[in-house]
């Protein structure tokens, strides 16, 4: 049995800090975390004990006391830290039963949706004490050694260059394409650079340009890899309607999203969780939590392989939940399995089923209401009725809605696609075998704070002087 004590900084509801006294009791079996003497927190088998080195703060920490999480909580989830041995480790932050190595009938982890366990807690985020704790409980087979080749300063941001490199992937630029990242700061200068390492990797011919209101920005956006830079107001307003392919908004700003949906002809992608409403729309940090699809329903004659639930690859007929009022399309009952009612009831039926996912595979909603149903059915419930990584698809009817993101999907076909959580060992692969992105840190980091300053550290980071603020905890675990 092994215990460690220590004090650190609870952030509490009201944006402001605590000194709490922690403790960890456990080994292999499970472990109890305890808050000013107090039991917060049972773990079962399947975690292990790391000293945080360092910790990054990032934009879902700003906005933390937004999310549907309780609080107070030890936050921080971009961590490096070290074992009993020194050795360097980053930490997939999804405490699923996968990431544990526990043996469970999990639907999720079965089906390769181990970040979406719905039994997960999420390190710094969702009960698990973060890295602005001096101790962390990661999961076992969450830990990844990082290799010599890449330094502290790279290894710190491996979380969210995972998470940049996952949004990369998930876009898929075709050659030819413009490609436009919209307020390239924390993560956008990251998904900036992992544009331009996988085309590079790839040989794909596409056009890389940052959208910054910051000329400085511009110049560092440079250094990390794009092509061009465009100094933009918060509106974009020098730029026509479909300036580019694909536009990525990584602005944290929600005011944003309907500046992206204007300047994107093909697709929108969407990595903000900034826990607020934006064009029309309640849940979309939801949406982005879940990976979540919203595009065009297609006609009947727009089927096949390139219909949206095809791209499941499900081996099976696909679940659809039917929310708007109108009956579905005869044609449509031929694709799928059909369910029409209201939200919380499909949510449910769908749920009981034992063959797949307990989720629809896609939902069809024509209004923002039934888009946000389709997101979170249930008030202070956080299953979808859409499964991960999975499609909310808008009829062409649907435009006129007055929300400027399904008008858009309705009237011209624009699709919004959604990441969260990235693969660790893709992106310390990448980052192994270049050594430009091994200088990630170098450029990005402005600002070092000691972790007994996390209040200073929060309101530099909300400060324009600050791209990136990092969290440094002294050698050894302060009692």
């Amino acid at each position: 049995m092994a215990t460690v004590e220590f004090v650190a900084h609870d952030y509490g509801s009201d944006q402001t800090f605590a000194a709490a006294r922690y403790r960890f009791d456990g080994d292999a079996n499970g472990w109890r975390v305890y808050r000013d003497g107090r039991l917060v927190l049972e773990l079962g088998p399947g975690y292990r004990l790391l000293r945080a080195r360092q910790c990054g703060v990032c934009s879902t920490d700003l906005a933390r006391h937004l999310l549907p999480f309780p609080l107070p909580q030890v936050i921080g989830h971009e961590v490096l830290a070290v074992d009993e041995r020194d050795r360097r480790h980053v930490v997939e932050i999804n405490a699923s039963h996968a990431a544990r190595g526990v043996a469970s009938d999990c639907a999720f982890c079965r089906a390769g949706l181990s970040t979406h366990c719905p039994e997960r807690w999420t390190l710094g985020i969702h009960a698990l004490p973060g890295g602005f704790g001096p101790w962390i409980l990661a999961p076992v087979r969450g830990c990844l050694e990082v290799p010599d080749a890449v330094p502290d300063s790279a290894a710190v941001l491996v979380e969210p260059f995972a998470a940049a490199l996952h949004a990369v992937r998930t876009v898929a630029a075709q050659p030819g394409d413009h490609v436009a990242v919209l307020g390239p700061r924390r993560l956008g200068m990251l998904v900036v650079a992992a544009f331009a390492g996988e085309r590079q990797r790839q040989g794909l011919p596409y056009r890389l340009t940052a959208l910054v209101r910051d000329r400085a920005l511009g110049d560092r956006a440079r250094e990390f890899g794009a092509d061009a830079v465009e100094v933009v107001d918060d509106h974009a307003s020098a730029l026509g309607a479909g300036s580019f392919d694909v536009v990525v908004d990584t602005t944290g700003n929600p005011a944003a999203l309907a500046t992206a949906v204007r300047l994107a002809r093909r697709e929108v992608h969407l990595k903000s969780t900034h826990g607020q409403p934006s064009c029309g729309l309640a849940h979309l940090t939801g949406l982005v939590v879940d990976e979540i699809a919203i595009e065009r329903l297609p006609g009947s004659a727009d089927l096949g392989e390139a219909a949206p639930w095809q791209r499941l690859r499900t081996g099976r007929r696909p679940r659809l939940a039917w929310l708007p009022s109108a009956p579905p399309p005869a044609w449509l009952a031929a694709e799928a399995f059909v369910r029409c009612g209201e939200p919380a009831a499909l949510l449910r039926a769908f749920a009981a089923d034992h063959d797949g996912l307990p989720r629809a595979d896609v939902a069809v909603a024509a209004t923002p209401a039934q888009v946000d149903a389709a997101i979170r059915p249930v008030a202070g419930d956080e299953r979808s009725l859409v499964r991960p990584r999975g499609a909310i698809l808008v009829p062409a009817t649907a435009a006129g809605s007055g929300s400027p993101l399904l008008d858009a999907v309705a009237a011209r076909g624009l699709r919004l696609t959604t990441s969260r959580c990235g693969d660790f060992a893709a992106a310390l692969a990448l980052l192994a075998a270049d050594p430009e992105l091994c200088r990630l840190g170098e450029r990005l980091v402005t600002h070092h704070f000691a972790a007994a300053d996390l209040p200073a550290a929060f309101a530099t980071a909300r400060s324009r002087a600050c791209i990136k603020a990092v969290v440094d905890h002294p050698d050894g675990a302060p009692a």
